[in-house]
């Protein structure tokens, strides 16, 4: 009995007892073991005489009593034309395997592997911010860039929307699991489904909350060859709330990814954490020749 590769690899992900580190071992041991998931025996004892390493991780995971819950929700995957794409899938960038080895996609997924830029803010966006961001968003398109942010109120939705308004594509890397994705009225007049690609790392079904948020950061500057912050709060505010803004920042130097931040000058009321992150090792951004300056520093990176 054979088994489709995409569907293996959403068992896997469904299983109980593996996450992203095993999922990655997992990857590994078929390239180096030179392994077809398409062909490997369902049986433990027929796979341990194959593969004793992979079995060695499979050994309790696999429940027979889920098989048909599980195939059940990989067709409503299927129908609602939902894609899996995992390790030697053509459109998987290899760079992510330590970050998330199993993508779930809607839309154009050969954007995955496009030349990107994320763009984050705050979701208090001023009307600078605002402005700024949709200029930065439509030079860059006009440069063959891909925007990607997180489909947030603020300057997430203004990147997007910045870049199709200019006959761009975005990608939206979702805070949840990708059936809990809504098209925004905001989106309605453009192609939906030619210019914007939906990604997400978590459970189909899974509900967006905070902490994901904080969660797929990795992710989202994972698609990019740089990160740009239109304005940042500090990274805590009175209250010891987090910035989902400035973590990410952090997140991109902590890649070696190029960080560009609007120079605070360019607000009337200067984000404080503009001024942080530039002092952590951001690049001061110009808010008027600010795409040139990114497709510069990245042109190395372009392929």
């Amino acid at each position: 009995m054979s088994i489709e590769r995409d569907y293996f690899w959403f068992r896997l992900f469904k299983m109980r007892g593996i996450g992203t580190k095993l999922l990655a071992s997992i990857a590994k041991i078929l390239e180096v073991e030179n392994l077809n998931p398409e062909t490997l025996p369902l049986n433990h004892n027929d796979l341990l005489a194959q593969s004793p390493e992979l079995a060695k991780i499979l050994k309790g995971k696999i429940r027979e009593a889920d098989s048909e819950k599980v195939f059940a929700a990989y067709e409503q995957l299927k129908d609602y034309g939902i894609n899996i794409i995992y390790p030697g899938h053509p459109d998987f960038p290899l760079h992510l395997l330590e970050i998330s080895p199993v993508l779930f996609v809607k839309g154009q997924q050969k954007r995955l592997t496009s030349d990107s830029v994320t763009i984050v803010g705050a979701r208090s966006v001023s009307d600078i911010g605002i402005r700024i961001t949709r200029n930065l968003s439509g030079a860059l398109v006009s440069n063959g860039i891909n925007i990607v942010s997180g489909y947030a109120e603020g300057v997430d939705l203004e990147a997007h929307l910045g870049a199709l308004a200019a006959g761009g594509t975005t990608t939206i890397v979702l805070s949840g699991g990708i059936k809990q994705l809504r098209q925004k009225d905001a989106f309605k007049k453009f192609n939906w489904d030619q210019d914007v690609l939906a990604v997400s790392q978590f459970d189909p079904d899974t509900k967006r909350s905070m902490w994901y948020a904080l969660a797929r950061n990795q992710l989202v500057c994972g698609l990019s060859k740089a990160v740009v912050v239109i304005e940042s709060g500090p990274e805590q505010d009175a209250h010891g709330k987090m910035s989902g803004t400035f973590y990410t920042a952090k997140t991109a130097l902590d890649l070696n990814l190029p960080l560009f931040v609007v120079n605070p000058s360019c607000f009337d009321d200067p984000p404080k954490g503009n001024a942080d992150l530039i002092a952590l090792g951001g690049y001061s951004l110009d808010s008027v020749d600010g795409a040139a300056e990114i497709v510069e520093c990245i042109s190395g990176k372009i392929t």
